[in-house]
């Protein structure tokens, strides 16, 4: 049976599944599940822009489900998209999951699905883990048992496109040093100047840094880059987790026109992971025992793009990665065909530590 989430008791069934689901489960590491469903409520019950369901068996919750619809940048028309599915190893249950959200498009006239992606924040916990399953997972990124892929596939679900999260590779004084000598190089021959985030003139960084975005994204890139409301959003809900000196925009000197932007976060879910879910539990648990960074976001305009302005970022940053003792960095979650981003890290020693894979149907 497939219900709506229409109350409270709903929403909650819908957020705490994953206890069960995962109970005891080595890599897994439970959102802190306050702050999922009060985000959730907003986006379910106030702005009604997404519509979630639970899949019950025997009186029990055994699948969830998040949709909802938007334009495809790629698609250039409007579509489905998925996300959050978790379910049961039961076939039949992630297909009337999927069932009721045919029956949903049917009625919009909507012909293609697509995810697990979510539109408000298509850099989070975007993509089916197929490759990677014996670790954790780092800080904005999902879980997921084998079997969510053979599901998918097995209901007529097609590759769209992989991501890849790369392993940087450790943060040691050879590498540092490398960086630095690029850093140094690359400051003098462009002629441009790398700051950290200045959170006391946080509209004038975020004005800089939507330029930014807004020249890089290209055809790589599959969704539009997000609005400036959103990316208040954004920074409102990861201040908990943002050190300004984790965070750098390039500027030219002359202009002071901003050309590069950059993020690098704690993996916080080292810590998380002990919380079980319990927010109130996130304020004990000891944050210096951070050893690892994920790379958030890391974008260059065109014109500046293979002229070493990452790579000095991201010595600015490491630099202070190493005060606070953190020893090694993964870089995010990349599209597979964003050569350019994945092969300079490799190109530094680093691996392909995971893959995700997005799934796309027509209907």
């Amino acid at each position: 049976m497939i219900k709506l989430v229409e109350t409270m008791d709903d929403l909650k069934q819908f957020v705490l599944l994953p206890k069960s689901l995962y109970r005891g489960h080595k890599h897994y590491v439970f959102p802190l599940f306050r702050i999922l469903q009060k985000e959730l409520k907003t986006l379910i019950f106030e702005k009604k822009t997404y519509q979630a369901i639970l899949a019950y068996k025997n009186n029990e919750v055994v699948g969830r489900l998040l949709f909802t619809y938007d334009i495809s940048k790629h698609k250039q028309s409007e579509v489905c998209y998925f996300s959050m599915l978790d379910m049961i190893d039961d076939i039949e249950v992630t297909a009337s999951l999927f069932d009721f959200v045919y029956q949903d498009m049917k009625q919009k006239h909507i012909t293609y699905l697509e995810g697990t992606f979510s539109p408000y924040d298509p850099d989070t916990r975007r993509g089916i883990l197929i490759k990677g399953y014996d670790s954790d997972p780092a800080l904005f990124t999902s879980y997921h048992e084998p079997y969510y892929q053979q599901h998918l596939e097995s209901l007529g679900f097609y590759k769209a496109f992989d991501t890849l999260l790369l392993d940087g590779g450790d943060i040691n004084l050879k590498n540092e040093q490398l960086l630095k000598r690029l850093y140094d190089f690359t400051v003098a021959s462009q002629q441009i100047k790398i700051d950290y985030l200045n959170m006391k003139k946080i509209d004038k960084e975020i004005d800089d840094i939507m330029i930014v975005l807004n020249e890089a994204h290209n055809e790589i890139i599959y969704q539009e880059p997000p609005t400036k409301e959103m990316l208040y959003t954004a920074f409102k809900q990861m201040k908990s987790f943002i050190n300004p000196k984790f965070v750098t925009i390039a500027r030219e000197i002359k202009t002071q026109k901003p050309i590069g932007f950059a993020m690098i976060l704690p993996d916080f879910n080292q810590v998380i992971k002990k919380t079980k879910g319990n927010i109130f539990l996130f304020p004990f648990v000891n944050k210096r025992k951070i050893t690892q960074a994920i790379g958030k976001l890391q974008y260059i305009v065109p014109k500046y793009q293979d002229k070493g302005v990452l790579a000095a970022m991201y010595y600015k940053e490491i630099v202070q990665l190493r005060k606070f003792k953190i020893s090694s960095i993964e870089m995010g979650t990349i599209m597979e065909e964003n050569y350019k981003s994945f092969h300079h890290f490799l190109r530094f020693g680093g691996s392909i530590k995971k893959v995700y894979r997005l799934y796309g149907k027509d209907i």
